[in-house]
This record gives C-alpha cells, structure tokens and sequence, in this order.
C-alpha cells in the first residue's frame, strides 16, 4: 500500500509498504479521508517528543475510515486507566498513540479501539467526523478554562483551532472573541459564534497560536483575577517570558490544556453530528495522497485543513 512516512523534519515521503497486519485485538481500517491539522505541520517543521521517536515514522492521525461497510473514527491515544493521571482524572501518563493515518490502511491499537474508537453517526459527512480528535481537545481546553455563563472569553488565534474554541465556549455560554489571526480566518469567526476584538480585560483568555509571543501576549490580556489557558504547545526549550508581577498581583490562574479524554472524544462526536456549525468550512482544500508532501512544504496561505485522500 501507499503511506506517508516522516524521515526527519522536512523531509515527508510517500512509499510503497506492507499493507499493515493487525494484531490480536487491534482493528485494520480503510482509510477514507485523512486531515491535515496544526499539530502534523509542527512536526513536520521540527519534530515532536511523542509523534516522532524514532524515523521513519507513520504521520497522520484525523481521519474517517471503512470497517464491515461502516464508517469508523478514532482518536489518536488511549489512556491506561490505571496510573495516578488516570487514578484522579487528570491527564493519563501513559498515553498509547495512533499515528499513520496518512495511509491507505491503518491499523487502530487494541487500548484505542477499545474506549476512543467509535461509529459515525448515519448523514455525517466523513470530512466533518474526521474533525473528532481536535474537536475533542477544544472540548476539554474550554473544560479546562471553567467557563461560566456570561464569560468574556479572548482566543488567539483564528485557525481551525481558534474557530472550533470559539464554537466550544459559545456552547459552554461564553462570548468568544477571536485575536489576531489572518483577516479571512476572522471573517468565518461569526459563523462559531464568535466576534473581532483585541481581547483586553477578557475573564478567560485561552492561547491557540503555539508561540512564545502568544503566551506572553495571552497573560498580558486577563483581567485582574481572570484565567489564562495555555493551550498551544511549545517546543521542550521554549522559556517564554511571561509577566511575573501580573500573574502575583493580579492573582491570575495559569493552566496547561494538553490533549484529550474519551469523554470528550465522545462529546466531539456528538457535537460534530448535531449540525450546529458549519464544520465543514474549515476543510478547505483537498489532495490526493501523493501531493501531501508538496502541500506540507509550502502550504497555502488561505488553508485551514486539507483532505487527504488515499
């Protein structure tokens, strides 16, 4: 079969491989349709700790695929269930990935297929039910901000992450302001419930750029006694320098959101099949498997997500 593999940053093939051969209680999918997102595009600029360990490595983890004439999803990790993240409900320690979805095939791990693998809904486009993984990490970011009614809640960023933020603390009953980002990108922001504005006084703020400048610029933003969810991640060396005398007098509340539950990839499922907003307008480009590398060297300004299809 044909399969994306990433040798070292910059440097993404497509090569013929063994069609993969599942083992005892994984699950072999046709891969339908695959999505590019913000996290493929940093890994392949500069690596990553946990989706690039060791070269060549499988890529791709948002897509829809086919199992028995159906249309499956599954995330990209399961937690164990057992550690002392999972113990209390924070974040597991030993998250078990997928990777490889830019592929013909892929094969889902048995944690994976066990609790994070689902059946898509009947009418939803594979496009939009691709989208369940970031979804559900929006999902738990506004989990993590504790957004309540009423909130003022400023989102750098106006990427396909911004937007599905947006769309997540409109739900939650915030009042979503979309900072910075391309003017096209902000222009969809009504469209997820959210409005322009520069964010000053916000009583949530939450960082969806993934820069150095973005975290500085997002605890420059809170009110006094507001929240600050840093949600972009950074490179391991990254030391931004965040304002220290505001984060003590001002008491604001600094949190880290990284990743997702299964029950927020059950919500993202939900949520994506409900309609309520045009998920469909972040996917807005679309390659064969073979023009995926040309696509990652030099992306259009104008893409949010591209299809990729095998």
């Amino acid at each position: 079969m044909r399969a994306a593999r990433l040798h070292a940053p910059g440097d993404l093939r497509i090569e013929d491989v063994p069609r993969p051969e599942p083992g005892p209680g994984e699950v072999l999918v046709q891969v339908e349709v695959a999505l590019t997102d913000g996290t493929d595009l940093k890994t392949y600029r500069r690596g990553h700790p946990l989706l690039l360990r060791e070269t060549p490595a499988p890529f791709g983890h948002e897509f829809c695929g086919i199992l028995d004439g159906g249309r499956v999803v599954a995330a990209n990790s399961a937690p164990c269930g057992t550690c002392d993240g999972c113990a209390p409900g924070e974040q597991c320690r030993d998250l078990q990935f997928l990777a490889g979805a830019y592929a013909e095939w892929i094969v889902v791990p048995e944690r994976i297929a066990e609790v994070n693998m689902h059946r898509v809904p009947r009418g939803l486009d594979p496009h939009v039910a691709a989208m369940v993984e970031p979804l559900a990490c929006c999902l738990r970011g506004v989990e993590r901000a504790g957004i309540e009614a009423g909130d003022t809640v400023a989102i750098l960023g106006a990427g396909p992450i911004g937007l599905m933020l947006a769309a997540c603390v409109a739900d939650a009953g915030g009042w979503p302001v979309l900072v910075g980002g391309r003017p096209e990108r902000r222009a969809l922001g009504p469209l997820f419930g959210a409005q322009d504005g520069d964010g000053s006084g916000a009583d949530v703020v939450i960082e969806a750029v993934g820069s150095e400048e973005a975290w500085v610029h997002a605890v420059e933003l809170a009110r006094p006694g507001g929240s600050v969810v840093l949600f972009g991640g950074l490179p391991r060396e990254a030391r931004p320098p965040v304002d220290a005398y505001r984060v003590h007098y001002d008491e604001l509340t600094l949190r880290g959101s990284f990743h997702h539950t299964p029950a927020n990839v059950r919500a993202a499922l939900a949520f994506l099949a409900s309609g309520a907003y045009p998920w469909e307008r972040l996917v807005t480009h679309q390659v064969p498997l073979a023009g995926l590398p040309a696509l990652f060297a030099d992306p259009p300004n104008e893409m949010l997500k591209a299809a990729v299809v095998p």
